[in-house]
């Protein structure tokens, strides 16, 4: 798989372009206050890179990247009910990746969910219920509709306008709030098998208080399944400040599969599994390569395509992808 195939280059530099003058607009007049570590709720950090007029710091005790100082909740609200970033990519970036992001994302990633849940939690029957937690275009709740047992039920839940009629149209059934506004009473009658919440992590500004939510809401026994970005990946290591997934206000934190572990414990959940399945880490560096300045990394990014595949392979084998999948039990 290519980052081309899921993110067109063109629709990409416009979204990072909007992005950056919605910086102006939303955040830089607003007062910055420090935060602990998001992942171990550590107070000290150190200074790693500015971008965009954000300071990125890493925990000095779990090795956490993340924003600090940074601006208040009610900036990052505005910021996505109303700018045109968020706009752009909730429609015309959705919209026209649809079919591309099914096929080579959506779809592998749903197989994989419905082996998890198998895994760690048995089959699903009818009357189980899945929740997808930020659930956008739909595309997903579809698949795994698709995939699960006939009585299943995909719920998805989507706090934005636009994307939540996208769901209704679809058939889905839908929560429209954010997860942190979701009681036991908003869900389908049924049994929560899991909840899934796909690249979000990095964008909350208090990761505490969504996995909270999730606990108030899931059983004992419920699997949470997350993916985000791990800031031990390779592309994110090598380019540091210079890549586009570290990309103020949307990308502010960015834990390590040692340090998801020691969020997840906090907040109730055992940690089944952290792997890195990623597919896109040298297809990335690749693109920047005249930014790698390590010869030997170089020789790898210059080398052959079976070089880099297999490369590739051992980067998501060892944990080392910036691709990171999180499987975890509600104690």
């Amino acid at each position: 798989m290519k980052e081309e195939e899921i993110r067109p280059e063109s629709l990409f530099n416009d979204y990072l372009a909007l992005a950056e003058s919605d910086i102006r607009t939303f955040f830089l007049s607003s007062p910055f206050h420090y935060v602990p570590c998001p992942a171990c709720g550590a107070t000290q950090s150190s200074f790693q890179f500015r971008k965009l007029g954000f300071d990125y710091e890493e925990c000095n005790q779990c090795g956490s990247l993340f924003v600090n100082p940074r601006p208040p909740l009610d900036a990052f609200q505005r910021y996505y009910r109303d700018s045109p970033s968020v706009n752009f990519w909730a429609t015309h970036f959705y919209r026209e990746t649809e079919e591309a992001r099914r096929i080579k994302l959506v779809r592998p990633k749903a197989e994989l969910v419905v082996l998890k849940i198998e895994q760690y939690s048995g089959k699903p029957r009818t009357g189980s219920i899945i929740l997808d937690i930020g659930s956008g275009y739909g595309v997903l709740c579809e698949e795994l509709t698709r995939i699960l047992p006939p009585g299943c039920i995909v719920a998805g839940i989507e706090p934005s306008q636009s994307l939540g009629k996208v769901c209704r149209e679809k058939g889905i059934p839908l929560i429209p709030k954010q997860m942190e506004e979701v009681f036991s009473t908003d869900l389908p009658q049924g049994t929560i098998v899991a909840a899934i919440s796909f690249e979000l992590l990095e964008h909350l500004h208090d990761p505490s208080t969504f996995l909270n939510a999730c606990h108030r809401v899931l059983p004992s026994g419920a699997l949470l399944i997350l993916t985000t970005l791990s800031w031990a990946g390779f592309d994110l290591q090598v380019l540091r400040e210079r890549s586009r997934s570290i990309h103020p206000p949307h990308h502010i934190n960015f834990l390590t599969p040692e340090s998801i572990k020691v969020l997840l414990n906090r907040h109730g959940f055992h940690c089944c599994e952290v792997t890195t399945p990623g597919k896109l880490d040298i297809d990335i560096t690749v693109k920047q390569i005249d930014e790698v300045n390590d010869p030997f990394i170089k020789g790898i990014l210059s080398s052959d395509n079976a070089t880099r595949e297999a490369f590739q392979e051992v980067l998501a084998r060892t944990c080392l992808s910036s691709h990171m999948m999180i499987v975890a039990k509600k104690r």
